[in-house]
């Protein structure tokens, strides 16, 4: 059977339970009829993909030799959300606010409120980011993925 780019991909860079998990999170992500688009070309320093809903991109994740990262609220406000997650979900998510002044991309957005939280400088591009997620985190994920399809249907 003929391999895809993604599952390709997250072989070269990837084992066990780093492997395990991306794969799944792929999977998921199909399930939920979000598509998979690769953002880079093929290399063999990362892979770079933005699942999109309804032309909205829901997350980015990357994947490198031995490591991998989901990152959120690129393409969607993060307070949009806010009616489809629970306070529990809320309070996860604020302890994984991104507090650089940017990634390289970008310079930074000073001053955000997210769910009522005052932060002086978050990252631009990666505001929340899971970094080598773990099972546990990966139910977090999927929530926050499934949060922000929602919140894409409902303010079209």
């Amino acid at each position: 059977m003929k391999t895809t780019r993604f599952e390709h991909d997250a072989e070269y860079f990837l084992t066990g339970e780093k492997l395990t998990n991306f794969l799944a999170f792929g999977n998921f992500l199909t399930e939920n009829k979000i598509t998979k688009t690769a953002s880079s070309k093929p290399s063999t320093k990362h892979s770079c993909w933005s699942p999109k809903h309804k032309k909205k991109t829901v997350c980015h994740f990357r994947a490198w030799r031995d490591g991998w990262f989901v990152s959120f609220f690129r393409g969607v406000d993060i307070n949009l959300c806010e009616p489809f997650i629970t306070d529990e979900m809320k309070e996860y998510m604020l302890t994984h606010i991104n507090t650089k002044p940017g990634c390289g991309s970008c310079k930074g957005n000073p001053n955000r409120i997210i769910f009522g939280q005052k932060f002086d400088i978050v990252c631009g591009c990666n505001l929340i980011m899971f970094v080598n997620p773990t099972g546990h985190d990966m139910e977090r994920i999927r929530s926050l993925v499934l949060a922000t399809k929602n919140a894409i249907d409902a303010y079209k």
